[in-house]
Order: C-alpha cells, then structure tokens, then sequence
C-alpha cells in the first residue's frame, strides 16, 4: 500500500520519514509535521467555536459586538505547518457607532421635553376647561352681564366677587404649576449630576484597562463592550462625540468639543436653586487622574449641552416654562391694570367708609408731580353728598365745597396733610408704608371722581388709579411701573443695599453677572446710572417721562434675558424694592402672576365692587346725589374690560400684540400647544432616527443567529477533519510500527 515506506525501511530510513512517488521528490513530509498541522487546526477551530459560542450566548446582551475570527497560515522556513488565529476582530464601525450616540442623545432629549410637556398640559388644562385662564374670563363676563340686570343685589357682588376669585386662582394656580414644575426639573437636574460623573469616571477608568489590554494583543477584550454601554447611557444624558485612539482608548468630548475622557477626566457640579426664577449653570471641571487636583478653571457647562436629557430639561426649565411663566406674568398684569383702571373709574353703592390704596413704593417726600383736577367726596349711605374736595393738581390748590383755595403743597405728604385738613369732621387722609389712605366719618361713605375735561395724571395715570384706591386685583409685583418719579427725586434706598443681575442666553450662556450696592443719599437717575456702569452697555436701563424705567439689551446679545437675582434694597419703609418698583427683570415679568388675588377689602365685603359710575358736577351741592343705587353702567363697562382690545408687550414666546385679554388667554394656550406639537414631532422624528441607527449598528455589529449557526458548521467540519487527519497518522504509525 505504502511502496515509498517500504523503500525507505529497507535502505535504513528513519522511521518517520519516506519520499512519496512519484510526485514532488524534493519536498520530504514529516508525520510530526502532519501532526503538528491537525493539532493548529484542532485548536485554532475549538478557538473559534468558543467565539460562536459567546456570540450566540450574548445575542440579547446590550451593547455586545459579535466578534469575528481572523485565521492566518502557520509557516516555518516557509514550509506550511498548519493554521493559527491572526486574531479575533470586535465588530465595530466608527461611524454607525457615532451616529447612533447622536441619536440616543437628540432622542433622549425630546422624550425628555415631552414627558415634561405631558405633565405641564396636564396642570394647564386647555380652552373650555373650567381651570383654563379663558373659561375663568368668559364665567367673569357672564357675572358682570347678570349684575347689570340687578346691580344693587347682594347676590349680583357676591357672583362676581366669586367670578373674580376664580380668575385669580387660575393665574395663580397656573403659575404656581409653571413654578412647581420648574423647581421638579432643576431637581432633576442636579440628581442626574452625580451618575453623569461617575459614568464619565467610568469611560476613563475602562480607557486605561483596554489600553493595557490593547498593549497586550487582546483587541476584543469584553471591557470595550463595557465602555460601550458606558457611552451609551453617557449619550442620553449629554450629546457627546467619540474619538476612537490608535491605543484603543478613546477621547469623549461634547459635540463642540468640550473635554468631557482624554489623559484627563471632567467632572460636573450643580447644587440647584434658583434665585428669583433665575437658574445658574452646570460647570465641568477637568481632573487630574494622578493627583486628583482640578486643572485650570471651571467652565458653564449649559452652552455646550447638544442634545440629551439634560438639554431637554434645561430648555424646558429656563426656555419653555420661563418663557410660559412670562408670557403669564404679561397677561396677569394686564388683567390687573384693565379691571383696576376701571374699578377706579366706577363707584360702589353704598359708598365705602374707606378707601386704602396699594403699597406704591412712593414716600411722603417724593414730589407730588400730578397734573389736572380730581374730585374726593364724602357721601351719606344712601350715596348723596355731604362734603367735597376739589384737588387741582396743576394749580397746587384744593377748596372745599366751593370755597377758598389752600395750597397741597409740592409732595404727597403735603398733599396728606392739606387733603385731612380740609376733610375736617367728616373725614381723614392718611400716606403711610406708600399707600394712601382716605376714611369718612360714622357711616358715611367715599368717593373719587376725576374731572371730566382735565383728569389728572401722575406718570400718565389718574389719581385714584396710581394710588390703588379702588383696585380689584393686586400681585406679588406691582402691575403698575409708571411711577411719575424723576431723576432727581431721591432713591429712599438706605446704604448697603445690594442689587445683583445677570444677562442670561437662549443657550444657557451667562455673559455678565454684575452687582451694584447703593451707597447714602443716591437719586433715582444715581442709581440708573450705577446699573448701566456695571452691565457696560450689554444691557441699559433708562428713565422715561412717566417714571417707569426701559431695558434693553445690546445688539450683541439678542435673546438674552436680564435676571435680577438678588435685591435687598427697599425704598423707605414700603417694603418695595428698586428692581420691584420699576420691574426690571425677565424674573419681575413672571413674578406678575404670582400670589394673584382679589384685594382683601373685596374679598370681606364683595358690596364694594362698583358697579355704578359717580355723578358729581360742577353744581352737585350737599344733599345732591353722587353714586345712584339703581346704576348699572360701572358693570356694563367693566364686562367690556375682557374684550376690550390692549397693547400688550412681548413676552416669552408670544410677541407684542394689540388684542383682548380673552384673546391673549387663547393666544397663550395656542402657544403651549404649538409648543408641545413641536417638541412630539421631534420626538417622533429623533426616535425614528435612532431606530435606524440601532437597526443598521445592529446589522453590522449584532449578532446574527443564521450567521453563527453557519460558522458553527464550518468549523465543526473543520475540526472534524484535523480530527480525521489524526486519526490516519496514527493509523499510519501503528502501521509502520508493525512492518518487520
């Protein structure tokens, strides 16, 4: 069977070694050699059926790469001498793995920003809910039409007082839920703070064990699986960009490029709160790994989120609800300022005993500066006039009843003073804390009418209305900024006082934090001119004509958003502070629709609601009427309030406009809807696009069953055949073992 071998035995060959006829007489094969050749092919296909046998094990295991085997021919001398593993590649494309933490980042981010939006449509309601700002007008409008038909009913006050009650709680409950939901996601944002670092840490430390491992041959160590479930959820939180390194580390940064895993690791820090509605930022900060020491100076970290939960929470915290809360705080002020200025135009029968005005910030020394004429008069219960007192502001004289002329003086505390001399018996004034007010004697009643041809006006508002001495309504901040102050009129700030602002951007981006402390003896125009001294022209604020005080922002930063976050001046003893006075800030805005209600006065005797409009003329002598019991044209013109159409100023989202207030309410949840449509689509878009991205890395990198299961086969045979090829050298050595 073997002629070659039997040669070979009989000239004396070595056992192991014959010449094969008649092909390749030069090329001696050893059995050895076979040998050597069937055992690589046994090992190196057992090697590969346990990389089938992890990839089919690990099909469903999160970020798992199926690995594939690379052989290579084993040469000596270069003769053959079998097969060997060149290695066992981990199946990973670069870009599919890029783009799908872009992904998972854009993703993470809308379904972060529509779960928020979920609950905030939940706490809002919608037109034609009873809590929605819109049904509450349309209930107020209805009340005022049912009081027009009895206005002198008990239970006429009483629906509307209840109407009136409900509009404010709906502002307020609205924006307490804008308030409660943004405090919910600043939580949020500093408990995701301490799992970011730690799987930033995570990366670094993974980066150092596959470099070792990397050094050491093994390319397709199951810690580059671990760095990639690390990245994954890395990914969700912050937008991030993967740079993969000749080592087999890799370096993380955010999507421009901010160091996030290089020879260094960053670590974030964010402790929450915000100070007047204003939200500070997240820093980062790069760290040693060798002495654990910080490098060089934090940075906000805001400006550089791309995308993830993070993104999506800020935005909505700072973007979305802050940008809700003013628009809310636009349309509170003007509901203010409408139903105000008309209540102060009306007059309640009976008469009230008194008259309190709002706290104006104003002190007893600020000049008077009124213009034209009003009347103050004090009637009996049945609203027929006991005594008047004719202020004529321009001429700075008052007379009573028709007599002679006394001079009110250059202030308001003068004016006090001259307007509770001439009352006399049958009343009082009084100006304290900044708010002015008037009584009548025993069970007579008050009341103010501007006169019919020269009103008067401080800052472009009538008496009764700058003081607040029929109001409705009142909030957290004075819905009324024209002050009629000057620049010369002392600030009534003590020394000491501290007002701390920062100029905010869309991204998140503080460009200025700046503080300016008051100091004795500063005017109004002193302490503008601080504030513009500090902001350096990003941002001015200027004194107009009628008191109230401009800001804006320069060219430079558009959409920026100026937040006072500290002040703890007060002008005098009103309790009022500068910024509050003159309503600077985005934060002062929102702060409109806060704690709004009913004036308490109301609220304990809803008969004070006018609904009739006083009568006094020129010849209206003691006994002649003043306010007419039956008089329904005060609440006739207060149901015209609602639609009515106003200027309103741009806030938040919705720009400046002329329209209603129950237009502006509609406009305000068209804009949450539009909003929220937005924000779903682009979840269902960024959601779509990571499905694909995730199908095709999983095409490429996952593991597909039919796949192993043909490699399995492939390398059964394979095995089976070095197997085979052991089986014939043994055959062939017990056969030469038996030649004689």
């Amino acid at each position: 069977m073997f002629p070659g071998l039997k040669r070979a035995f009989r000239h004396g060959t070595a056992l192991a070694t014959f010449v094969p006829e008649p092909k390749y007489p030069d090329r001696p094969v050893s059995l050895n050699g076979i040998t050597a050749s069937a055992l690589s092919a046994l090992k190196t296909n057992s090697a590969a059926l346990g990389v089938v046998s992890n990839n089919v094990s690990n099909i469903n295991t999160a970020g798992y790469a199926r690995r594939v085997v690379n052989e290579q021919t084993l040469s000596a001398g270069g003769q053959l001498m079998g097969v060997d593993i060149a290695s066992v590649q981990r199946v990973a494309d670069q870009f599919l793995q890029q783009e799908t933490l872009s992904a998972s980042g854009t993703a993470s981010q809308y379904d972060t920003m529509a779960g928020l939006f979920t609950q905030l449509n939940g706490l809002l309601g919608a037109p034609g809910d009873n809590q929605s700002l819109a049904t509450g007008l349309t209930n107020l409008s209805a009340a005022f039409a049912t009081a027009s038909q009895a206005p002198g009913s008990s239970s006429s006050h009483t629906a509307i007082f209840n109407s009136l009650q409900s509009v404010s709680s709906d502002i307020t409950n609205v924006s307490n839920s804008i308030t409660s939901l943004q405090g919910q996601i600043d939580g949020q944002v500093v408990s995701s703070i301490s799992p970011t670092n730690a799987l930033i840490k995570q990366v670094f430390d993974l980066n150092q064990q596959i470099k070792t491992a990397n050094a050491a041959g093994d390319t397709s160590s199951a810690l580059l699986d671990q760095r990639d479930v690390a990245l994954s959820s890395l990914s969700k939180t912050m937008g991030i960009k993967v740079t993969q390194q000749s080592d087999g580390s890799v370096n993380v940064a955010t999507t421009d490029g901010i160091n996030l895993v290089s020879n260094t690791y960053a670590t974030l820090s964010y402790s929450g709160g915000g100070k007047n509605g204003a939200y500070g930022n997240i820093q980062i900060q790069d760290i040693s790994p060798v002495s654990g020491q910080a490098l060089g100076q934090s940075v906000a970290l805001d400006p550089h989120l791309g995308s993830g939960t993070l993104k999506g929470l800020i935005d909505m915290r700072d973007q979305t609800l802050g940008g809700l809360a003013q628009s809310l705080g636009n349309f509170s002020q003007n509901v203010e300022q409408a139903f105000n200025a008309q209540s102060n135009v009306n007059a309640a029968y009976p008469p009230p005993a008194s008259l309190t005005g709002r706290d104006t910030g104003l002190l007893a020394a600020d000049a008077l500066n009124f213009s034209g004429k009003t009347t103050i008069a004090v009637t009996d219960p049945s609203g027929n006039l006991v005594s008047r007192v004719d202020v004529n502001f321009g001429a700075g004289t008052l007379s009573v009843d028709g007599g002679p002329t006394a001079s009110i003086g250059a202030t308001l505390g003068s004016f006090t003073t001259a307007l509770n001399t001439a009352l006399g018996a049958n009343g009082s004034a009084s100006f304290s804390a900044g708010k002015l007010s008037i009584s009548a004697s025993g069970s007579n009643g008050v009341v103010v009418q501007e006169d019919a041809s020269t009103p008067s006006a401080r800052g472009g508002l009538p008496f009764s209305q700058l003081v607040g001495l029929n109001d409705l309504f009142q909030s957290a901040a004075p819905s009324t900024l024209a002050t009629g102050l000057s620049g010369s009129d002392a600030s009534g700030l003590a020394a000491g006082g501290q007002i701390a602002m920062s100029l905010k951007g869309p991204d998140g981006d503080i460009v200025k934090q700046v503080s300016v402390t008051t100091v004795a003896g500063m005017t109004i125009a002193n302490v503008a001119t601080a504030l513009n001294s500090a902001m350096g022209g990003a941002a001015t604020f200027t004194l107009k004509s009628d008191g109230s005080i401009a800001t804006a922002t320069s060219a430079l930063y558009p959409s920026y958003q100026l937040n006072v976050t500290t002040d703890t001046t007060q002008r005098g003893v009103t309790g009022m502070s500068f910024t509050q006075l003159f309503g600077i800030g985005a934060n002062q805005t929102a702060n409109q629709a806060a704690s709004f209600t009913v004036v308490p006065a109301i609220a304990g005797a809803p008969q004070r609601i006018g609904l009739a409009t006083p009568g006094i003329t020129s010849g209206t002598v003691a006994g002649g009427t003043v306010v007419l019991g039956g008089d329904n044209s005060g609440a006739i013109a207060l149901q015209n309030v609602i639609t009515k159409t106003r200027s309103f100023s741009a806030a938040g989202d919705i720009a400046a406009q002329t329209a209603s207030l129950s237009d502006y309410a509609a406009t305000f949840y068209q804009n949450v809807s539009t909003q929220s449509n937005n924000v779903t689509q682009n979840q269902t878009t960024q959601d779509d696009r990571l499905t694909q991205a995730q199908t095709r890395q999983s095409s490429d990198a996952g593991v597909n069953l039919d796949e192993e299961l043909t490699h399995l086969s492939t390398y059964q045979q394979a095995y089976s055949a070095g197997a085979r090829i052991l089986s014939v050298v043994d055959q062939l050595y017990t056969t030469l073992l038996q030649i004689q």
